[in-house]
Formats: structure tokens, sequence, C-alpha cells
């Protein structure tokens, strides 16, 4: 955002012209066709100081359209590009000769202040930055994931706004035990009311905000509302040091980050153990749902079977999985194990001994068979039995929790109808 103050003016430039297309919260709303909207806001009293707000994406976009580069766009980012080299060299070349361009366009159509006298006197306009913002846009590979990824980032770095967080990513140093500490308020803001939600980190008067974009991208921008924060001159030529810093510390929160672990792993897990497999013959294996009793016999024979050192044998998975279902062995055929044991081979919980007809238990086999046993016993029935159940023999809290949910949704509802 280029602020106008006087001082020496460039000289006009003149080429397209700005036509007023509306206005924007900051001001008149122009569209260029090489820079897309832009909006401008001058002050009508002394020393007549005015902003010029325009955005670096459009810059790029119309550019990238101009050069024949095919993309497809993400709102204020780019989902993809033909030529990722051609683009990120437009980006780069957003600079002070382009700015200053774009001011002098508009200056010499927009209502001037100064007569000629004062500019014979010196009363003249240049820019400086007032508010710069830098963002990384990374595109997921599984945007469907990415939420559930994006949360669990969240929680994993609640302390990024700790004076020693902070001064890792934007490299300065934080004096908290000095006569004159550091100005600001050290903190992680996690914003979720209402909104997607975001991770926003603060330093001075600037700040770092990360969040899920579109449901395909995490976006992270930081945004610099004080030059003076970093040690840098306000004037636009020092645009490169302050892109400098503002990209770097976007991409040392990047290197801080850490997560405990990928949800987007545990979710492939999930699918690939409920989803149907398909061979490269076209021979299909029926997926495993894990509320599916028979699943669930299946998984806690596996438990067991881990404890026998030579395997197990079709015979063997029949007399142990033909009572949890309720059922005598001899009522069980050997098609219908053998079955069984094909959906355990492919999703990969068992494994067959070579040479020989016997099967073992995978290590990845036992900890998803003990886990699923357990969530499905110990979690989810009794959960369900508990929001179901009309007269619970005791007091249960989840349908307590339940009931005073419904409650307020119901009294939601009315307040809606009597103020429609």
């Amino acid at each position: 955002m280029p602020h106008w103050t006087p001082g020496n003016r460039c000289d006009q430039h003149r080429g397209t012209r700005c036509g007023i297309t509306g206005r924007s919260a900051y001001g008149p709303k122009c569209r260029y066709r090489h820079y897309g909207p832009v909006c401008v806001k001058l002050s009508s009293y002394f020393p007549y100081t005015g902003r010029l707000i325009l955005n670096g994406n459009e810059y790029a976009k119309r550019q990238a359209a101009k050069a024949g580069i095919g993309f497809v766009p993400l709102d204020n980012a780019f989902a993809a590009v033909d030529d990722v080299t051609a683009v990120q060299a437009i980006c780069d070349g957003l600079g002070e000769g382009e700015i200053t361009a774009l001011a002098a366009r508009l200056l010499a159509v927009l209502p001037y202040p100064f007569a000629a006298e004062d500019t014979a006197a010196g009363y003249r306009y240049e820019l400086s930055v007032l508010q710069a913002e830098f963002s990384l846009t990374q595109v997921l590979d599984a945007p469907v994931t990415g939420r559930i990824f994006f949360d669990q980032l969240i929680r994993d770095n609640l302390d990024l706004g700790r004076p020693d967080r902070v001064s890792l990513i934007f490299d300065r140093k934080i004096m908290n035990r000095r006569r004159h500490p550091t100005p600001g308020r050290f903190r992680t803001r996690v914003i979720t009311d209402g909104v997607v939600p975001s991770l926003h980190i603060d330093y001075k008067n600037s700040k770092i905000k990360q969040y899920h974009k579109l449901g395909k991208a995490l976006r992270t921008e930081t945004t610099i509302n004080d030059t003076k924060d970093f040690g840098v001159a306000k004037g636009l030529s020092h645009l490169p040091e302050l892109k400098e810093i503002g990209f770097t510390a976007s991409r040392r929160l990047l290197d801080v980050q850490r997560i405990s672990h990928d949800p987007a792993e545990g979710a492939t897990a999930l699918t690939a153990l409920t989803q149907p497999v398909i061979s490269p013959a076209g021979t299909r294996t029926a997926g495993m749902p894990i509320t599916s009793s028979r699943v669930q016999a299946l998984l806690a024979v596996l438990c067991v079977f881990r404890l026998l050192p030579h395997g197990f044998t079709n015979r063997d998975l029949r007399t142990h999985l033909a009572p949890l279902l309720g059922l005598t062995p001899e009522a069980m055929t050997s098609g219908q194990i053998t079955y069984d044991l094909r959906r355990l081979r492919i999703h990969g919980l068992i494994s067959r001994i070579p040479h020989s007809f016997r099967y073992q238990v995978t290590l990845p086999g036992l900890r998803q068979a003990f886990f699923l046993t357990r969530l499905t016993q110990r979690f989810l029935i009794p959960g369900l039995a508990e929001l179901t159940d009309p007269s619970p023999p005791a007091p249960a809290r989840l349908r307590a929790a339940a009931r005073a949910y419904e409650a307020s949704l119901d009294d939601l509802a009315r307040q809606a109808g009597l103020a429609a």
C-alpha cells in the first residue's frame, strides 16, 4: 500500500487511463488493463496525502495473460501455472518502477491538489510504503485432507507467539529484561468464530497470518504495517528490503512449524481399509467397514493370532471366528473363510508365509486391529448407547450435553420464527 506524501514528484508517464468503476472501503476503485483493480484515496486537507492500494496477484495475472502463459487462478493466488519460472519473474518484477509509473498515471487523471505555483515552490509527491503484504501459497496435493492437516498444525504450534519463538521467525532479538523492552504483545491467536480457522502471530506492528485457503492450499501471509519495526526506511526504494524480510519470515515460520503426526496418513489408512480394492486385472476385493460385526470379529481374532509364532491356517481362523459371530465352526464353510483371508491379505492386515498355507499378522495389521476394536467397543458403542437410550440406568453426561445442545437449537429456531 504506497503512501503519497509531499516530496519530489515523478515525471508524468502517459499511458492507459484510469476509469473510475466504483468505490471500496479505501476510496475510489479504478481498473487498469495491465494492473487490475486498484484503489485510490486522496485527502482533501493539507498536505493532501493519498493512498494507492494495488494487488500484486492481480498484476501477475494480467501480465501472465498478456504473455500468453496459462494458469489456473485460486482467488488471490495461483492454483497452477504452465511456466512457473516465467510467472515468478513477473511477480519479482513488480517494484518501484512499475508502482511509480502507475501512480503517475493516476495523478495525471485525478484532481491535482497543487496549483502551478505550489509545484514551483516544491510541493510534489513522493511514494512511501504504508503497508506491505507478502504471501506464500502452497497448493495441497490432497485438498480433502487439507483441513484436517491444518487443524492439527494449529494444535501443535500454539507456542509460536512466545518471544523465543517469534525471534526465530522474524530474525529479531527480543528484549524482555531491559529497561526498554521490545514493544508489542507476544501471543499466538487462533480465530475460529464464524470463519475458516486461522493462525496469527504478532511482532510489534507486524503480523503473520496462516490459514487453509478455499480448502485447497496453505496460505501464509506476512503483513508489515510499520517498516521501522525492522529498521527500514519507508521510501518505496526500500521495497526490495521489505520483500526479503516478509518472504523470509513466512519461510521461517514454515521451517519452525512442527506437527506431531500427519492426519492425511490416517485418512489414507482408513480409506485403504474401508474401500474396495481393484487389482490391475479387474478383480474386486470388498472393503472392511469397521462398524461391521464380521469385520470387528476378524480384527479381534487377529489380536489373538499375533501370539502364534508359526502363524495360523484357514481352520484356525474358522475355529476362533465362529463363536464371535454366534455360530459353530461347522456352520461356516471353507469358502467363506477363504474370502475373509483374501480380504485381510489384500488390505495388508495379514501376509502369507512363503511355501505354506499359513498366515501371520503384519505389524500394521496388529496396530490397526487393536486400535479399531478398542475404538468401537469402548468409545463408539458406549457413546451411542448414551445418546440413543431414552432412559439410561444412570445419568449420562454425554446425553445431558446432547439434550442441552438440542434445546439450544430449538430456542434459536423459535427466536428465528419470532423475528420472521
